[in-house]
């Protein structure tokens, strides 16, 4: 979780979770920020999936998920009921 409170975004301590996402996710904003475009998105991923193609089926696949499995999830959480 990146949402740390104020004393270990001051003082992170890289043994705990949350601390090290907090720092990666304020390194990932800080590139957003400065280039808003898919470019930088690419960049970004290729910590995660050097390997060009892959990383462009990850991309897409993330892109295809969040914009038709999870309305597709959330259909069927009204239908089924919440866990």
């Amino acid at each position: 979780m990146p949402f740390v409170d104020e004393e270990h975004r001051r003082a992170q301590d890289f043994e705990i979770p949350g601390d090290r996402c907090y720092w990666e996710y304020k390194l990932i904003m800080d590139k957003w920020r400065n280039s808003p475009r898919w470019t930088t998105v690419d960049a970004i991923a290729e910590r995660l999936w050097p390997d060009d193609w892959k990383r462009a089926f990850a991309l897409a696949f993330l892109v295809f998920f969040v914009l038709h499995v999870m309305k597709y999830e959330r259909i069927k959480r009204i239908e089924n009921g919440d866990i």
